[in-house]
C-alpha cells in the first residue's frame, strides 16, 4: 500500500476532472461509488477538490489517487475514515506514518459475490449437520449465500473441533440482533433526511458504531482469556 499512497504526492500536469469523470475513472474498481459518497469523503476531509467560480468541484490526478487509496483502505482493510484521514494528514505534513493494517481475508475481498450451498460447503468445510443447525438458528440463510455467510460457515467449521455447534451460538446471534437494533435506531434519523449524502453518512455511522461494539466485545473476551496466561 505504501507505493500507491506515495503516488498521492506526485505532482503531475493534467486536466482537472469533474465528479462525473471521477466516477467514470473509479467505477470499475468501486461499482458502488456515487456522487454523494464522493461529497461525503470530501466532508470528512479526505480530499480537497478545487472549485470553479461557479462552485463546481474539480479533481486533480493526485486527488483522484487519494480517493482511490481511501476507498481501497475502507473496502479491503475496513479502516475507519478518521484513521485514514489522520494518515493522510501525517503524510501531508512530511511525516512517515505507519498505517494500521487489518489483514483482510480472501472472503472479505469477495464480499459482493454470491455462493451456492454446494460452493459454501466446499469452501468452508462445514458439515451438513452444521449447516442445517446454522440455518435453524439464523446464522446462515438459504442460497444464494453471501460472503459474510461463507465466513460464518468457515468459523462454524473451525469451532466444531472444540465441540462447539451452531446451537451453542444462539446467544451470539441474539446479541448481534440487538446491536443491529441499536445501530438502526441511531442511523434512522439520518436516513430519513433523504439528502444526497444521507446514505453515505448512515453507512459511515453504522460502520463506526459496529467497530466500537467489536472493540468492546474483543476486549471483554481478551480480559478473561488473558487471565489464563498468569
Amino acid at each position: 500500500m505504501s507505493e500507491p499512497v506515495r503516488a498521492i504526492h506526485q505532482h503531475r500536469q493534467s486536466k482537472l476532472c469533474n465528479i462525473g469523470e471521477v466516477l467514470a475513472i473509479l467505477k470499475t474498481e468501486f461499482p458502488d461509488l456515487t456522487p454523494s459518497k464522493l461529497r461525503f469523503l470530501e466532508d470528512q476531509g479526505l480530499v480537497t477538490p478545487q472549485r470553479t467560480e461557479a462552485g463546481y468541484r474539480k479533481f486533480s490526478d493526485s486527488q483522484i489517487e487519494r480517493l482511490k487509496v481511501a476507498l481501497q483502505l475502507q473496502r479491503d482493510q475496513y479502516l475507519p475514515l478518521k484513521v485514514i484521514r489522520q494518515y493522510f494528514e501525517d503524510l501531508d505534513g512530511g511525516k512517515n506514518p505507519v498505517l494500521p493494517v487489518n489483514a483482510p481475508t480472501a472472503n472479505k475481498l469477495r464480499k459482493n459475490l454470491k455462493f451456492s450451498t454446494m460452493k459454501l460447503v466446499e469452501e468452508s468445510g462445514i458439515s451438513e449437520q452444521g449447516l442445517k443447525e446454522a440455518q435453524e438458528v439464523g446464522l446462515i440463510g438459504q442460497e444464494p449465500h453471501t460472503s459474510q455467510q461463507l465466513e460464518i460457515a468457515v468459523s462454524i467449521a473451525g469451532l466444531a473441533q472444540f465441540g462447539i455447534s451452531p446451537r451453542h451460538l444462539k446467544g451470539i446471534k441474539a446479541s448481534a440482533d440487538r446491536e443491529i437494533g441499536i445501530i438502526s435506531g441511531v442511523i434512522e434519523p439520518v436516513v430519513q433526511k433523504r439528502t444526497p449524502e444521507s446514505a453515505a453518512k448512515a453507512s459511515y455511522y453504522a460502520r463506526e458504531i459496529e467497530n466500537r461494539f467489536a472493540t468492546i466485545r474483543s476486549q471483554l473476551l481478551d480480559g478473561e482469556i488473558s487471565k489464563l496466561d498468569r
